[in-house]
């Protein structure tokens, strides 16, 4: 009965251990980092501690979209889901004309030095919606799907190794 009992107890600080684990990370996300897509395009995802997320690419005027803002949340230590809305000025992509799309990210990220992530892979993918539709509706159908994968690292002030100015 003691042996159960003192088991049970193990087993108990050990889950609530592995919890507090997670939720409590040393290792901070926020930031901003440069991502190489898989297709050589480059995009800027910047995280703040508020669990909003901000992107630019330099596809935006070759394809015809905004900068786009959203919402991220770690699903694991070292884990995090994204979803974007840009807004769309391409007809092909968005059925006729104006519209938006909604992107979610899933990122992993890596190489912890100095309590911050260095490095991030993971892959995107993304849906487009006419100007009518709501990209946030799970209803809705989208017109166009995409993605791709990436890898990136931080972006830090000067370059590695650089002494303050």
């Amino acid at each position: 009965m003691l042996r159960n009992a003192i088991l049970s107890s193990m087993l108990a600080v050990a889950l609530l251990g592995a919890g507090h684990a997670y939720a409590a990370s040393d290792t901070a996300i926020e930031g901003s980092y440069r991502l190489v897509q898989d297709d050589s395009f480059q995009r800027v995802l910047s995280f703040t501690p508020e669990g909003n997320v901000s992107q630019v690419s330099d596809q935006e005027a070759l394809i015809g979209f905004t900068a786009g803002l959203g919402t991220w949340t770690r699903t694991g230590p070292n884990t995090v889901t994204a979803t974007l809305i840009n807004f769309k000025h391409d007809i092909k992509e968005t059925d006729g004309g104006d519209g938006s799309a909604r992107i979610t990210y899933e990122l992993t990220f890596s190489d912890p030095q100095d309590g911050k992530y260095r490095a991030v892979a993971g892959s995107y993918t993304g849906e487009t919606f006419a100007e009518t539709q709501n990209p946030l509706a799970p209803t809705e159908a989208p017109v166009n799907t995409f993605g791709t994968g990436f890898s990136g690292q931080r972006i830090d002030v000067g370059p590695a190794g650089a002494e303050p100015a």
